[in-house]
């Protein structure tokens, strides 16, 4: 799912076990029966596996800006017992078995792209592009695929052809290509379509260059957000690895050795985390679930980036220590608004303590939003043993 550019979009990357096993069940569904499965059923299945449907849908990596929430499936807010859940491309991109569908909309897209670019225009009245939807599946050599049928509605679906789905049964299944279908022109892949959908939908603001920050914003943030953890969950979040360690965070950095030893005490602080959870896994991980459990679903939509950011910069941090995490770290730079390889180290450093503080920030805000108001107290939570030893990150 990685194109030779070296891209993979984190709509590919960023999934987990139990996000993998709702894909499955609909992809089964929908090989064995061409059609998508009711909520129910899959609600069902993901219980016999010990997963919460609700839970699993609400935690899937997405691109959201403003109401547009591009996800790896599509169902609607309807959480009744016949709603359809269906997959996006995105969500498609997870199943070898359905290979040979994202082509066939790859395959479709293109040559809406195609059509709309050289389609012959007036200068005086609109000309609406638009083309039988049976007759170009037979054009493509696609009519015949047994799940030829469901392409009108995964068509409709994506933010790159809406409007352009429809009932390829009914016969008037007439695909629009919209002007900005010619954003896909010559599309080569999923990764390179998500890359061009992710600009399409979110484009990408420049970097800004650090401003001028005070040593200790970083030091704050993590302080300030383990004062309202301990608040809102009664316990503390950071187990603080080493002083030592965590002063290190307010110098900078100019040599490549100093580069590796603030982010190494960045990768420690995060080892301090200390959510509830399986401590067989990483504290961000850890983290990660804990949120998604406990934040209602807008605050969860900020906080993944936030945790995302984190993740990136121990990518970088992992780097400088194991040889063949390069090419993570390499991936992550520009997440974080650097290029590889970092030359400047200053630079470098203190635009990761820019945007490692902003999404502690960020992370914060969500947890404090949920602060009961005042005159109200939850329930308190027992405290969890420091059992700080073995962590990963």
């Amino acid at each position: 799912m990685t194109s030779d550019t070296g891209y993979a979009d984190p709509l590919l990357t960023t999934v987990s076990a139990e996000q993998i096993t709702l894909l499955r069940i609909v992809g089964e569904v929908l090989a064995e029966s061409g059609r998508w499965p009711v909520f129910q059923y899959v609600e069902a299945r993901l219980d016999d596996a010990g997963f919460d449907a609700d839970a699993v849908l609400r935690s899937m990596p997405s691109i959201v800006h403003g109401h547009l929430n591009y996800s790896l499936v599509r169902r609607g807010h309807s959480t009744s017992p016949e709603t359809p859940v269906k997959l996006t491309v995105a969500g498609l991109a997870h199943l070898p078995e359905h290979a040979e569908l994202v082509g066939m909309f790859l395959a479709v897209l293109n040559e809406l792209a195609t059509r709309r670019a050289d389609a012959a225009y007036d200068p005086h009245r609109v000309i609406e592009v638009t083309v039988s939807g049976g007759e170009l599946l037979r054009e493509l050599g696609l009519d015949t695929h047994p799940l030829a049928g469901i392409l009108p509605d995964l068509i409709g679906g994506e933010p790159a052809t809406w409007h352009g789905g429809g009932n390829l049964d009914s016969g008037d299944w007439t695909p629009r290509a919209s002007s900005f279908v010619r954003r896909f022109r010559a599309v080569d892949g999923v990764d390179d379509y998500l890359r061009r959908l992710r600009a399409f939908i979110l484009p990408a603001a420049p970097a800004a260059a650090p401003v001028v920050v005070s040593p200790l914003n970083l030091v704050t943030a993590l302080d300030y957000l383990n004062v309202v953890w301990q608040l809102r969950f009664r316990a503390n979040l950071l187990i603080i690895p080493s002083v030592e360690r965590s002063a290190r965070l307010a110098f900078d950095a100019t040599t490549a050795e100093e580069f590796d030893n603030r982010l190494s005490a960045l990768g420690e602080m995060f080892k301090g985390f200390d959510p509830p959870g399986n401590d067989h896994q990483g504290s961000l991980h850890r983290l990660r679930v804990f949120l998604r459990d406990h934040l209602p679903a807008e605050s969860v939509a900020r906080v993944e980036p936030a945790l995302a950011t984190l993740r990136s910069a121990t990518h970088i941090r992992n780097a400088g220590q194991h040889f063949d995490a390069a090419t993570d770290a390499a991936m992550a730079l520009p997440e974080l608004g650097l290029t590889y390889p970092i030359i400047d180290f200053t630079h470098a450093w203190r635009t990761v303590q820019v945007h490692v503080t902003q999404a502690l920030d960020t992370i914060r805000q969500e947890i404090q939003a949920t602060l009961p108001s005042p005159g109200r107290r939850s329930a308190p939570r027992r405290g969890r043993a420091d059992t700080t030893s073995g962590r990963r990150v």
